[in-house]
């Protein structure tokens, strides 16, 4: 091999060195810009609503509807006498557990825990258990 091939060669084997690091480096750098966006958005829930909003606008004027429309539009830009029906958000934290519990205040008959138990066990009672 004379100095040319040689020379060719380790700049090839350079490029090829400099392609893989490059690649590496932006790998990292998008999983850590991604996580860093994923985390700002968990955290500002206003920024999230913003860019829901502002997304699903864009959606709407790629498809030719108004935005203006949509039950989702803010009350200024919706159209002197339309109602809105804007869709509040709830302040409360979803991860909360509900429980379907009768209540006495509840528009049926008040039904009493006691009654509702002892009729359970009566129907119990009357089951054959398996041998």
């Amino acid at each position: 091999m004379d100095f040319f091939e040689t020379y060719r060669h380790e700049v090839l084997q350079s490029r090829r060195d400099r392609s893989r690091r490059a690649l590496f480096w932006s790998r990292i750098l998008g999983i850590v810009l991604m996580l860093t966006i994923a985390a700002i958005l968990r955290a500002e829930p206003d920024l999230r609503r913003a860019l829901t909003t502002a997304g699903s606008d864009a959606i709407l004027a790629m498809m030719g509807r108004d935005a203006a429309a949509t039950p989702q539009a803010s009350p200024a830009v919706l159209p002197q006498g339309a109602e809105n029906n804007a869709v509040q958000v709830s302040t409360r934290p979803r991860d909360r557990v509900k429980v379907n519990r009768p209540t006495a205040g509840a528009t049926g008959p008040a039904l009493d825990p006691a009654a509702m138990a002892n009729e359970t066990g009566a129907q119990l009672q009357t089951l054959k258990p398996r041998p």
